[in-house]
């Protein structure tokens, strides 16, 4: 009963989200400039900072529900790659992680397009 309630709960959200962004976005620029990545966000930094690094890349500038679900599938491509049984287990929490919350409506300094700047026009 209880992996029922979650798998829904799970796919409600994921709904949510992917109908939350097929809206179109506000006017927006770029600031790939002044970049900054805090690694693995609220996960630790193991031996697969590099994956989190790059994904942070495509976080920062954002785009449509594709290039999302493409980052969150390259970062666990990236992590499940690297030496160590434990990274087949890693792999799949950090996607969930991102995928829960890395929403963009969150107000949190990693979601997706967390480098976008609201133009002034």
């Amino acid at each position: 009963m209880k992996r029922i309630v979650f798998v829904l709960l799970f796919f409600f959200l994921f709904s949510f989200d992917a109908a939350a962004q097929s809206k179109p976005v506000a006017a927006v620029e770029t600031t790939r400039a002044t970049f900054k990545s805090d690694g693995c966000s609220m996960f630790p930094d193991g031996k697969y900072r590099d994956c989190c690094v790059e994904h942070d890349r495509a976080y920062s500038s954002g785009g449509s529900w594709t290039k999302r679900w493409q980052a969150d599938k390259k970062l666990f491509k990236c992590v499940a790659v690297k030496k160590g049984l434990q990274h087949k287990f890693i792999a799949p929490l950090m996607w969930l992680g991102v995928r829960t919350g890395g929403v963009h409506w969150l107000p949190t300094s990693f979601r997706w397009g967390f480098g976008r700047k609201k133009s002034s026009k």
